[in-house]
C-alpha cells in the first residue's frame, strides 16, 4: 500500500508550536524486517481477530466484568486503525466500522459513555473510559474521513465540561478517578484534539481547569513538583502509566499554545526517568509507580506494558516537537526490547509485566488485563516514527527494511528503499528514489552504542559528523537511484551492575539486550539459576552471534549469541566452577517458549563463587 495517499482530515484550530518532526500516515512507511513482520503480524493475528462483542460488552451490560472494562475498545479503535491504514487490510477496516456503530449505539441521551451503572458515576474508571474513547474515534475520524461519530464525541466532550470544573455546582474531577487525580485528567490529551477539530471554546477551557486542577491542594502537582523537585517519583502517588499518560496531554497542549512551563516540565520528567528510572531494555516502574532513585528490581510485578507503550509516546512527542535524535534513541531501545519482549513472537498474545528475570505472562484475554490492549497501540505506532520528514528533508530514526514514501517539506516526494537485517547485522542500504534530480538533507541517526560507523554514497567515502540534534545531516543534490551504505560495527558490551546487582552483570550486543534462557541451556540438570559469567568484559565472555536454531528463529536474521559462562552450583555431571558455553538470546524473544530467563547474571569467577546471587529482590540501576 506504499503511498496510497491517506490524508487525515487538517484541524480546524493550528497548533501554536509546528513539529520539528513530522509524524509520517502508516500507509507511507512498509517495514519487512523483524520489526516489520511483529507489526503486520499485531495487525493480523491480534487486531482483526479481537471479539467485537467481547470490547462492546461493558457498554451493552453496564457495568461489565471490571471496574476499568470501558477503556479497551477505545485502546483496540487507535491501533486498529493506525493498523488498517499502514496494511489496507478491508476485513479491518469493515470491523472497525463495525464497531464504532456500536460504541456509538450505547451512548446515553445525556452523552455518557462509560460502563458504570449511574449511581457509581465519577468515582473510578469511567472518565478514563471516555478519554480512549475520544481518543479511538477521533483517530477513526481522522484517518477514514468519516465523521458519523463526531456528535458522539461531542456530547462526550460536552457532558465533561457540564460535570467537571472549579465553578459552583461542578464535582471536582481530581475526586473523579484514581491516583490523586492522574487517571482522570488524563483526559487532557483529547480533549485537546477534539477542540483542535471543533474550534468549540467550552474544550480549551475544560483543558485550563485541569491544569488548574493538577494543582489544587488535593491535586497530583504535576508542573510544579516537576519544575521544584525534579522527580517524577514525587508527582502525585507516582503511578507511571497514568503520570506518562498526562504528560502526553501536556505536550498536546503545549503543541496547541505554546506554554513553555510545561515543556519544560516534560523534559525534567524525561531525564529523570532516562537518569534515574529506566531498565536496561527501556522500560519503568515497579508495582506500577515511579520509585526512588535506582530502586529497580528485576523481577516481580517490573515493567508494565502499560508504562512502556506511554513511555514510548512520550518519547514520540517529543521527538516531534523537538527533532532531537535522543528521543529517538529511547525510542530505539523501548522498540527492539522491552515492547518486542512483552509481545509474544507470534503477536497473537502480550504480557502484563515483562520484568527482567522470570517468565513472560503472555495471555490473549482482555479480563483483568489493562495491557493486553495497550501493547498494540505501541506497535501500530512504530511506522509513524521510524522515518520522517523535517524542514531539511527527511530524517532515518529507526534502521529497518522497507519502503517509505515522504513528501519533503518543498514538495516533491522521496522514497527511500532500506535493505539490512539490522539488528542482525550492522550494514545498511538505503537507495533513494525521486523523478529527478534534487537538492535535501538526509539525517542519520548514529545509534549512542555505536563506535566506529561509516558512511558510503554513490561508493563514495562521506565524514560522519553529527548536528547539534544528534543527527548527522548529509546535504546535497540526490539524483535518482543514490545509495547509502551505511556500517554501524555490531560489537558486545559487558554493563557491570550495582545496588543489589552488585557482582552481577548485563551483556548487551548492538541494540539489543541479551538474555539467558532455560531453553538454551541443554546441559543436564542445568537452568538459569545454575549459570554465572565467566567475566567482565567481551574478551573474557567471547560473545559471539550465531544463526537462532528452531523455535527462535521468528525472523530470517534471529541470532543467539555464544558466551563463556560457568556453573555456579554442582550437578549431577558437573562441579561447581565448571566452564561451559551459555546461548543468550534477545531479550524480545527471551522466554518465547514458556521456560525462565534471566537479564542480570552473576558472576562465577573459578571457585569465587557468590552463592548469595539468587535472590529475588534483585535491584539494579540501567548501567553506564
Amino acid at each position: 500500500m506504499l503511498g496510497a495517499g491517506i490524508v487525515p482530515l487538517p484541524f480546524k484550530v493550528p497548533a501554536a508550536v509546528s513539529d520539528r518532526q513530522d509524524m509520517q500516515v502508516p500507509d507511507r512507511v512498509q517495514l519487512g524486517g523483524w520489526v516489520g513482520g511483529r507489526v503486520i503480524g499485531n495487525e493480523s493475528n491480534r487486531l482483526v481477530k479481537m471479539d467485537v462483542d467481547r470490547l462492546m460488552e461493558g457498554y451493552r451490560k453496564r457495568p461489565g466484568r471490571q471496574t476499568w472494562d470501558g477503556e479497551h475498545v477505545g485502546k483496540w479503535l487507535h491501533a486498529a486503525t493506525l493498523a488498517w491504514v499502514n496494511t489496507g487490510d478491508p476485513a479491518l477496516r469493515a470491523k472497525l466500522d463495525q464497531t464504532v456503530t456500536e460504541l456509538c449505539k450505547c451512548q446515553l441521551a445525556d452523552g455518557y459513555l462509560g460502563t458504570y451503572l449511574e449511581k457509581d458515576r465519577w468515582t473510578e474508571w469511567d472518565v478514563w473510559a471516555h478519554k480512549y474513547n475520544l481518543i479511538g474515534l477521533i483517530t477513526y475520524m481522522q484517518y477514514t474521513g468519516n465523521l458519523e461519530p463526531l456528535p458522539v464525541c461531542r456530547r462526550m466532550g460536552d457532558l465533561l465540561c457540564n460535570t467537571f470544573g472549579d465553578t459552583p455546582g461542578k464535582r471536582d474531577i481530581i475526586k473523579a478517578g484514581e491516583h490523586v487525580g492522574l487517571a482522570p485528567t488524563s483526559v487532557l490529551e483529547p480533549m485537546v484534539l477534539l477542540y483542535r477539530i471543533t474550534g468549540d471554546p467550552r474544550y480549551l477551557d475544560f483543558c485550563q481547569y485541569i491544569l488548574r486542577a493538577w494543582e489544587q491542594s488535593n491535586g497530583p502537582h504535576i508542573v510544579s513538583r516537576l519544575l521544584e523537585l525534579k522527580r517524577v517519583d514525587k508527582v502525585g502517588n507516582g503511578k507511571a502509566y497514568e503520570m506518562l499518560s498526562c504528560l502526553n496531554g501536556a505536550l498536546e497542549y503545549y503543541r496547541l499554545t505554546g506554554d513553555k512551563e510545561l515543556l519544560r516540565a516534560c523534559l525534567i520528567a524525561w531525564q529523570d526517568i532516562v537518569d534515574h528510572r529506566l531498565y536496561l531494555t527501556g522500560t519503568a516502574s515497579h508495582g506500577e509507580c515511579f520509585h526512588a532513585d535506582f530502586d529497580l528490581p528485576n523481577n516481580g510485578n517490573v515493567g508494565e506494558t502499560c508504562v512502556t507503550v506511554t513511555w514510548l509516546q512520550f518519547n514520540a512527542q517529543l521527538l516531534r516537537l523537538t527533532g532531537e535524535a535522543r528521543f529517538a534513541e529511547q525510542l530505539e531501545r523501548t522498540v527492539l526490547n522491552q515492547l518486542l519482549g512483552a509481545q509474544q513472537p507470534d503477536c497473537a498474545a502480550w504480557g502484563y509485566y515483562v520484568q527482567m528475570e522470570g517468565r513472560k505472562p503472555y495471555t490473549s484475554t482482555l479480563d483483568g488485563q489493562c495491557c493486553l490492549s495497550s501493547g498494540p497501540r505501541g506497535v501500530a505506532l512504530i511506522p509513524t516514527f521510524a522515518v520522517s520528514t523535517d524542514a531539511d528533508g527527511v530524517v532515518v530514526n529507526l534502521y529497518e527494511a522497507g519502503s517509505a514514501a515522504l513528501k519533503l517539506h518543498t514538495g516533491p516526494v522521496v522514497t527511500l528503499k532500506t535493505e539490512t537485517e539490522y539488528p542482525a547485522s550492522g550494514k545498511v542500504r538505503i537507495t533513494v528514489g525521486l523523478a529527478g534530480e534534487t537538492k535535501f538533507g538526509v539525517k542519520l541517526r548514529v545509534p549512542a552504542w555505536c563506535t566506529g560507523a561509516s558512511l558510503t554514497i554513490a561508493g563514495m567515502e562521506q565524514p560522519i559528523r553529527i548536528g547539534a540534534d544528534g543527527y548527522a545531516l548529509i546535504d546535497r543534490a540526490w539524483k535518482p537511484g543514490d545509495q547509502m551504505e551505511l556500517n554501524f560495527p555490531l560489537e558486545p558490551r559487558v554493563i557491570a551492575g550495582d545496588h543489589l546487582n552488585a557482582d552481577k552483570v548485563a551483556v548487551l550486543y548492538g541494540p539489543l539486550v541479551l538474555a539467558a534462557d532455560d531453553g538454551l541451556i541443554n546441559e543436564a540438570g542445568l537452568n538459569v539459576d545454575f549459570i554465572g559469567l565467566a567475566g567482565d568484559s567481551p574478551a573474557a565472555l567471547q560473545i559471539t552471534p550465531e544463526i537462532a536454531p528452531d523455535p527462535y528463529r521468528t525472523w530470517p536474521g534471529a541470532r543467539v549469541f555464544r558466551v563463556n559462562a560457568l556453573t555456579r552450583k554442582p550437578t549431577a555431571t558437573l562441579k561447581a566452577g565448571a566452564a561451559l558455553t551459555l546461548r543468550m538470546l534477545p531479550f524480545a524473544d527471551a522466554g518465547s517458549t514458556g521456560g525462565r530467563y534471566q537479564v542480570w547474571l552473576p558472576l562465577a569467577q573459578g571457585n569465587n563463587l557468590n552463592l548469595l546471587l539468587g535472590g529475588s529482590e534483585n535491584r539494579s540501576r540501567p548501567g553506564n
